[in-house]
């Protein structure tokens, strides 16, 4: 993790962040294989508004909060040499959003 002026910048297995703790807006880029996202990938993202971001003193663990009622979430974890979550950068599990309703649908579609 990186702090830079007002911004906070980490990895975590498959996405860059950059976040501007004082405006309260983050970027995310989808890591380019076996790399950080460079300057040039950050400069062309579009910043995302947050409400709050929580990260965990004694893990990796961090949440980006969207929105004031806290009922849509970015849950994730910074990336970390030996890395658990990515088995050191070999899993093909990407990181998305999805909503409340899109879960819902899909978790009684397996019923």
């Amino acid at each position: 993790m990186t702090v830079n002026n007002d911004l906070l910048y980490f990895e975590s297995c498959h996405t860059s962040w950059c976040f501007n703790t004082v405006k309260l807006r983050f970027k995310r880029i989808p890591r380019p294989l076996a790399r950080q996202a460079s300057a040039t990938d950050f400069v062309h993202a579009q910043w995302e508004p947050y409400f709050k971001l929580n990260v965990g003193d004694q893990s990796e663990e961090f949440t980006v909060v969207l929105n004031k009622s806290e009922s849509r979430l970015l849950r994730s974890w910074r990336h970390s040499p030996n890395c658990i979550h990515c088995f050191g950068g070999d899993s093909e599990y990407q990181t998305e959003e999805i909503s409340l309703a899109r879960l819902n649908d899909l978790l009684n579609r397996r019923e």
